[in-house]
């Protein structure tokens, strides 16, 4: 009785450290989460007047160059023909002047001048157009800066009412689903703050853009404005009397009916409010019959095939994770099916855990972002959908 008894003690000991080593070898599969996110694109009026054309809804499917409006063409169509006819006007003097002079010499002086003044005039009107881009990539900058900050208040606001949440539902006083709808709120107020983070980025790289653009044109100008002092220098030399006073004043007309006519037909073709790029529609803030004004956002669009998330790599696992690396992406969306990412950049720093994750121990932890661009599924899946990744390597699953 006694053996049997040790030998049943030694069976019972050996299986329960057979399953412990079992146990410690089976190491739990540690899913990725973040949150579906998309590059938005704001399409602005560059034209102001009354919307007689407003095909584009909200969730179309767009085209590059696909017309979404369109704005009253009939005071800039009038612009277009007053220009022409002020541009033949003085060009129809400028003719008569220089047919009086035989001498090609001074016919090639004139024609140096009158490049010169062309290409200043150029310049100016790129310089100006650069300045209007710039002024209104600054007033959207403050707007989008303005609304982010609210973003990361809300955000800020429903982190505290998750905190609280998580303790009553420690203690039982609400039930699962109040706490997983309080979780929800803070995935929908990080997914605002970093949807209006993208656009601030963006929008103080268009102001960067104009700014680089107003120091080019003027430095364009400067050049054509010396080469403008050599040809009348040159000119000069050539010609008597009152004679180049009279042509360079009509040059100089004819120039300023050259501008006119090009900023005309710039406005005339922005009456057409066209897709940028492929994408869908996600907001519209115009209607056929509304006035749009200069500077106004009518449609927001989300390009295609820019679905990205971003999910945070613990620092000891930073070795194992590669650019150009596919992931598995799931969603309960479809839980059935898996759709596959690929990483696209790894950050170069560091940092803390975001305060969304839940546990204190791993908020406190350092982790690497990692931004995955999702190629396949992009017909399925939509911006603010919370996801979990799986990363693979190129021999298989990690």
């Amino acid at each position: 009785m006694y053996r049997k008894g040790i030998c049943s003690f030694l069976v019972l000991s050996l299986s329960v450290s057979l399953l412990a080593g079992c146990s410690l070898l089976q190491k739990p599969e540690q899913l990725l989460s973040g949150t579906i996110e998309a590059d938005e694109v704001p399409i602005v009026a560059e034209v102001g007047g009354l919307v007689e054309h407003a095909t584009a809804e909200e969730g179309m499917h767009v085209q590059k160059g696909g017309v979404l409006a369109e704005i009253s063409k009939r005071t800039y169509e009038a612009a277009v023909n007053e220009a022409e006819a002020a541009k033949a006007q003085a060009q129809a003097k400028l003719d008569e002047a220089k047919a009086g002079s035989r001498n090609p010499s001074v016919q090639k002086g004139i024609a140096a001048v009158q490049q010169a003044d062309a290409t200043i005039s150029l310049q100016d009107a790129r310089a100006k157009q650069a300045q209007a881009a710039l002024a209104q990539s600054q007033e959207q900058t403050t707007q989008v800066e303005t609304q982010w900050e609210g973003a990361k208040k809300t955000l800020a606001y429903q982190e505290s009412r998750l905190k609280e949440a998580a303790s009553l539902f420690e203690r039982g006083a609400i039930s699962k689903k109040d706490y997983e709808a309080q979780q929800e709120a803070v995935n929908q107020a990080q997914t605002q703050v970093n949807q209006l983070a993208a656009q601030v980025e963006a929008s103080r790289s268009r102001t960067l853009s104009a700014q680089q653009d107003i120091a080019a044109a003027l430095a364009q100008k400067g050049t054509a404005e010396a080469q403008r002092k050599g040809a009348i220098a040159d000119l000069d030399l050539l010609k008597e009397g009152s004679t180049d006073y009279t042509i360079r004043a009509m040059l100089a007309a004819v120039q300023q009916a050259d501008a006119r006519l090009d900023q005309a037909k710039w406005q005339l073709e922005k009456t057409v409010i066209k897709a940028p790029a492929d994408g869908i529609l996600l907001r519209t803030s115009i209607s056929e019959g509304e006035v749009a004004k200069q500077g106004a956002t009518l449609f927001t669009m989300m390009k295609a095939d820019h679905l990205k998330l971003k999910v945070y790599i613990p620092e000891a696992e930073l070795s194992k994770v590669k650019i150009g690396e596919k992931t598995e992406i799931k969603v309960d969306a479809y839980p059935d099916e898996v759709f596959v990412g690929q990483i696209q950049s790894i950050a170069e720093k560091a940092e803390f855990t975001p305060k969304n994750v839940q546990t204190p121990n791993e908020r406190t932890k350092l982790v690497f972002a990692v931004t995955i661009r999702i190629t396949e599924g992009l017909e399925k899946l939509r911006p603010g959908m919370p996801a979990d990744v799986r990363l693979l390597t190129e021999e298989g699953e990690r």
